[in-house]
């Protein structure tokens, strides 16, 4: 399973360096993007699995359904 940092995020979405505080940034666009996933299938947001001090990652397995 692959682990994206939190730069790596930013750099991926918005195509830039980071400047200031990503982490931040980071956990509000995962929070909003959780939120939509769920509206579309209940408890598809845990799919993204927060890494602490480090970034997320993805898990699409049964677990994430427990939970």
């Amino acid at each position: 399973m692959r682990v994206y940092t939190f730069e790596q995020i930013y750099q991926l979405v918005w195509k830039d360096y980071s400047i200031g505080d990503i982490k931040n940034i980071i956990w509000c666009l995962v929070k909003r993007l959780r939120k939509k996933l769920n509206t579309i299938e209940d408890g598809a947001g845990n799919c993204i699995v927060s890494v602490r001090d480090i970034g997320y990652k993805f898990e699409l397995n049964n677990e994430n359904e427990k939970q």
